[in-house]
Parts: C-alpha cells; structure tokens; sequence
C-alpha cells in the first residue's frame, strides 16, 4: 500500500514538472546566482548571494555580517500608498502602471548600504507617529495620507523654522534649519539626492544594488528580444523565456529581501527610502493624470478613482460628459484608447523633471521611472482599499472584446476565488459581478440573485457549508484531554467533532480528518450532544447516513456562506438585496412556536 502510494506521488509530482517546471526554475535560479538548490525555496539568501556576487565582480570585499540584538524589536517600514477608491460603479476607466516601481526608485536614487552620505533624525517623524498610536492608531495609520517623513516635507517647503540633526555616515552629526539643508542637498553643487524618508545619497559613483538591477533588467529585456525572435522554434523559446524568468524572479524580490532584517544588506533606511519615495512618484502620477483631464494638479481630483502602488485609476468620462453627449468629442472605444493613451505618455513625459524637483534626481538616473498605460475598461466596481473589479477591453494595446465578448474581468480582494468561498458560490458571485459590469439593472441582478437563493436553499444541507484547512487537530485534541478544555479555532472544533461523531456511531469507514486535511464546515441547530458544528472531509465520497440526518442550521450557512459575500460584493451599491430574501409567514409561525 505505502509503495502504492509512493508511486503516485511520485507521478503526481512528474506531471507538475511537466507542466510547470519548477524544478527546472529552482534549479536555474540556483545556478545563475551560485547557491544549493534548498536555498532557492526562499528569497533572501538568494538575493544576498547574488548582491556578493556582483561586489566581487567590481573586485570589492563585501563585509561580515552584522552581529543584531534578537531581542530588539523589529522596526515596521511604511507601507506603500494605496487610496480610498471613489466608492461604487464608474464608466470608461484607464490605468496607468509604473514599471517596477521599487527596482527603478532604487536605481533612481542610487541607493546602497555605501551610497548613503547622511540621514536626517527622525526626531519629528517619530513623535508624530507615536503620538498617533497613543491615540489608537495602528502604525499603517498613522502614515496614512503623509508622502514622504516630516522632515522630508519641511526640507521641501525650504522651512526656515524647522531644526533638522543630519547624522553623517562618519559619525558626525550636524543641526541646520530645513531650508539650510535644501540648499545644501539641491544649490549645494553636490552629487547628492535626498529620498522621501530623509536619507542622502550619492550618485558619484554607481552602488552595486543599483547596478545589479540596472544589469538584471537590461538582460532580461535582451532575453525576452530573443525569445521574440524564436519564431516556430518552441525549443529555443521555451530556453530564453526560462532566462528571462528567472531575472524578473530576482528583480521583483530583491526589495523584500533586503527589507528583511535576517538579510546581511538589510538598512531600515533604505527599505523606507524606496517605499516613501515610491508614494511621492504615484502620488505626482495621480495628481498630474488629473491635471491633464481636469485642469487641476491634484492627487485625489475629480478625475482620479483610486491608486495602489504604483498604478492610477482614473476617468475622463464624467469631466468631459457635456462634450461627449453634444457630439463634440467622439466617444467609441477606439476614440477612448487613444485618448487615454495619450493621457499616459503625457503623464511618463514629466517624471524625470519631478524627479529633479523632489529629490534632486540627475536626468541621467530620474529617466529610468517610466509608466504606460495599462487597462482601459467599460466599468468598474470600488469596493473599498485592494477591492474592486473592471470589465477592461484593452490590455497594454491588445484587444480583448473579440469573438463576441465583451472584455475580461479583473477582480482584486473579491470572495470570487477565496478558498472558503464553496465553487458553485464563486460561479454565483462571479456571475453577479458580470452582470454588474456588464450594465445589468438592479432589478435584473436582483432576480439572479433570487434565482439562486431558491437553488441555494434545495441543496442538502452538508452542501452548504465552508471550505476550510485543519492544521493542529491533534495538538488541540490532545491539550484538551490533557486539560479538559483548549480554545482552538470553530473549524478546528468542527473537525474534532466529526472524529468523535465516528467513534460514537462506530463508523469504520469513513475517513477521520488529520492535520492539515481539507474540511467542509458545517453549522448545526440545538442538538442534544451540544455542537454548533460539524466538519467532514472533502475527500470523503460517501458520507454516512448519521452525518446525513444531523439538524444542520441552512439558515445560518446562509447567512455566512451567501448573505455575507453578497453584501461584500455589492453592497456599496446600496441596492435591495433584502428583498431577494423569501419570506414565509407560515415557517416563521412554526419558528417561534
């Protein structure tokens, strides 16, 4: 039997080879950056590897490790800008994308453990950000809606009132008001560039960061010009796009990398640097986007949707609507696209003067932040932060309405595919959602969504409920022998409940749910043995007649598995999605007798 089931594995893991070619990936990530293949399964040895290898390259001695108390707390980075959306449905939206946002900002301001000059003291920032958690804040809140340190803004608002410490890198400090270091870093006649989070650079030199991403991306877009000059040979493609992989593998994990502070490179400052000054150049790209449609330089403006990272979603439909019904600016898709295309290459025309402008940037290093324009959709649903959907119906100038369609869907943060979303939930909402971008009227999604509480409400029982993952089952099975009660989390209990439900009924063939196996969560009425719920395993294909009979709550699995993720999905519409409930007098009579 275990040979039996070692020769499946065995094919199991052959086929995914075949078809993915992971082990082919590790072990050409291994090889392109000399490390065992174990270490590929992380990124940050990997980048460190690759980092030491580029130093030796230059011929320079990479130094030893730095030696970190284990006991002090981590200090947290801030966090990319990502906006509160224009909540609801809007019409005709584009996107504009920056490429590889943090690589480039890296290379832009030559940043590097030996690149860096001075920093200013954070004396300001600190407190404001202390003080915001004295008041509850988390630490993502209290950076909410700042670009850049307090420093860093009085530095640029050239503040004569303002006292900044700059500690430099030879252990000296120095106090100076704001407006002293702005004419030292900007009219000083120096190489330096000073970063959103107050951290000054050089560019007399190029730092071995910056030109290792400067190399990896200059390959891979060689590698990807041969893989498009493979023609019919599937072979030789199929070589280079495995090249070109593996540099877009190590371009996109590098921040993380020496972000982390068990990397041998990790620098809080520089990890700050790349994300408060990637904030400052998607906040200019939002604010000059809305500038160009609507007249205004403003970041969250009339025209502006929503921004996440390194991406602005934005319409030109609402300014311009009085022009477009009178006729004066024509409006097919065609007209849309090549306006909004235009829209993009004025906006990536002016990064390099911003970058002089806010970090003083030469052109030669500033020209390396260029964005394009990305999706242009039909509609899109904003939910709320990381939510949303666009029925888009151009793609980096590929079309997608072809053959009848009308576009594809781009869903970010929806239930559609969570795993504790059951599948035929996921078609449902998915569904839903297609008619919402589509244009559907309320009263034609609400029928849908009528449609299927009535198939919803015909299945078994067991159907209904939750897919969940139980880890630890044997762990809180046993502490709660050992000390006659555990808290453990509800789908934990639920599997527990199905291995004892097996012994009490003496069920010898059904499968008992282990550690880690794949459940489905069911909620329970009163029941005399007094549990709320049950799980059983997904791989169980015969489910026993006792399971079968049990009070199982369809009303509540309901309410969690369908109202809940209905209300997720349109509920900022603020339609009458109650009404859709079926109403009985007679069972609701029978209910409360």
């Amino acid at each position: 039997m275990f040979i039996e089931y070692n020769r499946q594995d065995c094919n199991l893991l052959a086929k995914l080879e075949k078809k993915l070619k992971f082990i082919e990936l590790a072990n050409e990530i291994s090889h392109q950056n000399t490390v065992l293949l174990r270490t590929t399964m992380g990124a940050v040895a990997v980048t460190e590897q690759a980092i030491i290898n580029e130093a030796h390259r230059r011929g320079m001695i990479v130094p030893g490790r730095v030696r970190r108390d284990e006991s002090a707390p981590v200090e947290s980075a801030a966090g990319a800008y990502v906006a509160y959306p224009k909540k609801g449905i809007h019409d005709w939206i584009g996107s504009v994308d920056i490429n590889s946002l943090y690589p480039a900002v890296i290379r832009a301001l030559n940043m590097g453990p030996e690149t860096i000059i001075g920093q200013i003291r954070p004396v300001i920032t600190s407190a404001e950000i202390n003080r915001a958690k004295h008041q509850g804040n988390s630490f993502a809140t209290a950076w909410e809606g700042q670009f850049g340190c307090w420093e860093y803004q009085a530095v640029m608002k050239q503040d004569k009132g303002t006292e900044l410490i700059i500690d430099w890198e030879d252990g000296s400090s120095v106090r100076m008001s704001a407006a002293q270091l702005y004419d030292l870093v900007f009219d000083g006649n120096r190489q330096w560039m000073i970063s959103a989070n107050g951290t000054i650079f050089t560019y007399e030199f190029e730092g071995v960061i910056p030109g290792l991403l400067k190399r990896w991306y200059a390959e891979r877009k060689d590698m990807q010009k041969r893989m498009s000059e493979c023609g019919d040979n599937a072979i030789e493609r199929e070589f280079w796009d495995k090249r070109q992989l593996v540099k877009k593998i190590n371009l996109n994990s590098l921040y993380g990398a020496i972000l982390n502070p068990g990397c041998r490179f990790f620098d809080m400052r520089i990890g700050q640097s790349v994300t408060l000054t990637g904030r400052c150049i998607t906040q200019h790209m939002a604010a000059k986007t809305n500038e160009i449609i609507a007249g205004k330089y403003d970041h969250v403006g009339e025209s502006v949707i929503y921004g996440d990272t390194d991406s602005v979603y934005f319409s030109a439909y609402a300014t311009l609507k009085k022009e477009i019904d009178s006729g004066q600016i024509p409006w097919a898709k065609e007209n849309i696209i090549a306006l909004y295309d235009k829209i993009a290459e004025e906006v990536n025309g002016t990064f390099t003067a911003f970058m002089t402008r806010a970090f003083h940037c030469p052109k030669t290093r500033g020209d390396v932040i260029r964005a394009g324009r990305e999706l242009v959709a039909s509609k899109g649903l904003f939910i709320t932060k990381k939510r949303y959907a666009l029925l888009y119906f151009d793609k980096e100038n590929e079309r997608v309405d072809t053959a009848g369609k009308e576009g594809k869907v781009k869903a970010m943060g929806l239930d559609l595919k969570r795993s504790d979303t059951p599948v035929f939930v996921q078609d449902f909402l998915s569904e839903v959602l297609y008619l919402v971008l589509v244009g559907k009227t309320e009263t034609e999604v609400l029928d849908k969504i009528k449609q299927f509480r009535a198939e919803f409400k015909s299945r078994p029982g067991w159907e209904k409920g939750s897919p969940k993952r139980a880890n630890n089952v044997t762990q809180y099975h046993e502490e709660e022998k050992k000390k006659g009660k555990a808290n453990m989390p509800g789908h934990v209990r639920a599997s527990i409940n199905w291995n004892r439900c097996r012994e009490m009924y003496n069920d010898k063939y059904s499968m008992p749910i282990l550690d880690g196996a794949k459940v489905i969560v069911c909620k329970l009425k009163n029941n005399p043995i007094g549990y709320t719920s049950i799980a059983y395993p997904v791989d169980e294909q015969r489910l026993p007649e006792w399971f079968k009979e049990l009070p199982f709550d369809s009303d509540g699995m309901e309410e969690s598995v369908l109202d809940g993720k209905i209300e997720n999905l349109i509920g900022v519409l603020e339609w009458d999605v109650r009404s859709t409930e079926s109403s009985n007098t007679f069972n609701k009579l029978f209910k409360l007798a």
